[in-house]
């Protein structure tokens, strides 16, 4: 689309009346303004180009800066549109698609997020550039993000890593103060450590709901959701160890080993598939169970929680169908935490210095067994774990054996 042809549209459309125009008319207005933003967005892009080459001569040059100085763009936008320019650098097909209104920006911007998850591999998705720029005409632009993110899960070479554990060091968060003062947070959770978070913070608001607690705000600006207000201040309980867990009966504060607070999680799960210790699919895939929230957790992670997490399964047949929705389980009592802290001061495998408070106790008999008679909560089947071994002990498949009296514990890797 050359520029004569967005001058006439751009004429056409300030001489409109939309408020006279039929429903197929003001359909046709929406795509012609489609056309131009797109056209407007690729010269864009076109020019910023053209100031990184200039930057290359002229020191003084920043593109960055001077598109917040002159586009009137956020921090936020200018990288996005940063990102745009360097992803139809990759793939000039999509800045002709663009430039002609056959792709909007977003669709761009999909491409960009791929590329950035694909990171050193990205060279693997600009090599299926046809392929994408064919499906990216098709659909919406949400449609093809989807598409894009089930594509790049299928091209991505995790040299050995599982699904599970890339996701686990992906997760970051970020905080920073703002111009009014307010401090700020950004972040992405793994499965596991999201569906424990979000079920404190939602038991939080739950009990803050219902509470009546003259201490608890409920006031909160007229911009402001009151349960996004409510979950704020959970997560700030939840941080200064104040947070309870449901059904949690509070420790004095004096407690040599305070029980935290523990999230209750609802899963669905095939009784078979938690009873029976079935670790993969046979595709090299775990199988996963799906939490309320729509998180996917291997059923090794579930049970790892399961000592510290209130996990309550939603136990399906073969079809799906609920056979039984169960009572959470709570699998380490304050006592019996104290009794373990006096046997143990660190991690209970040979040589691991972590300190007991920060570990995590552990069922070496998992607690998913009771159902068949074992799984027992008393000490001969507890010892302190940190989280690295505990992810070793479900995840990474040791098995463990404790000699009651001597407390001498075998591991078999």
């Amino acid at each position: 689309m050359n520029s004569s042809s967005v001058l006439d549209r751009v004429h056409n459309l300030s001489g409109s009346d939309f408020s006279s125009q039929s429903v197929a008319e003001l359909r046709e207005s929406n795509i012609a303004i489609r056309h131009v933003r797109s056209w407007l967005d690729a010269m864009q892009s076109q020019i910023i180009e053209a100031m990184k080459s200039a930057s290359l001569a002229h020191e003084s040059v920043m593109p960055e800066v001077e598109l917040i100085r002159e586009s009137g763009l956020s921090g936020s936008d200018v990288r996005k549109v940063m990102a745009r320019t360097e992803t139809i650098g990759f793939i000039p097909v999509f800045g002709e698609a663009l430039a002609e209104g056959n792709v909007t920006s977003a669709h761009v911007d999909a491409l960009s997020s791929g590329l950035k998850t694909m990171g050193e591999q990205s060279e693997r998705l600009v090599e299926r550039a046809s392929e994408l720029l064919e499906t990216a005409q098709t659909m919406t632009a949400d449609e093809f993000s989807q598409f894009v993110k089930h594509t790049v899960r299928s091209l991505a070479d995790d040299g050995g890593i599982s699904h599970f554990e890339k996701q686990r060091r992906q997760t970051f968060l970020r905080h920073w103060v703002d111009a009014e003062g307010m401090t700020n947070l950004f972040g992405k959770f793994d499965p596991e450590r999201g569906s424990v978070l979000t079920a404190l913070l939602d038991a939080g608001v739950e009990a803050m709901f219902h509470s009546g607690d003259k201490e608890v705000p409920v006031e909160c600006d007229s911009s402001v959701q009151p349960n996004d207000h409510r979950r704020a201040l959970a997560l700030v309980a939840l941080l200064q160890g104040h947070a309870k867990g449901p059904g949690d009966e509070s420790s004095p504060s004096s407690s040599p080993c305070p029980r935290p607070a523990r999230a209750e999680i609802v899963v669905h799960i095939d009784y078979e598939l938690l009873a029976g210790g079935v670790r993969d699919s046979g595709l090299g895939d775990p199988r996963t169970c799906r939490t309320l929230n729509g998180s996917e957790l291997t059923v090794e992670t579930i049970r790892r929680l399961a000592c510290e997490a209130e996990i309550i399964p939603l136990v399906l047949d073969g079809k799906s169908v609920p056979l039984d929705v169960g009572k959470s389980k709570r699998l380490a009592t304050a006592y019996q935490r104290r009794a373990l802290a006096a046997v143990y001061a660190t991690c209970a495998i040979d040589g691991c210095p972590v300190k007991f408070s920060h570990c995590e106790p552990h069922h070496i008999d998992y607690w998913v067994n009771a159902v068949t008679g074992g799984g027992a909560t008393d000490l001969n089947n507890l010892v302190p774990l940190c989280s690295r071994h505990h992810h070793a002990a479900h995840e990474g498949g040791w098995k463990l054996k404790l000699n009651p009296e001597t407390r001498e514990l075998l591991v078999q890797r």
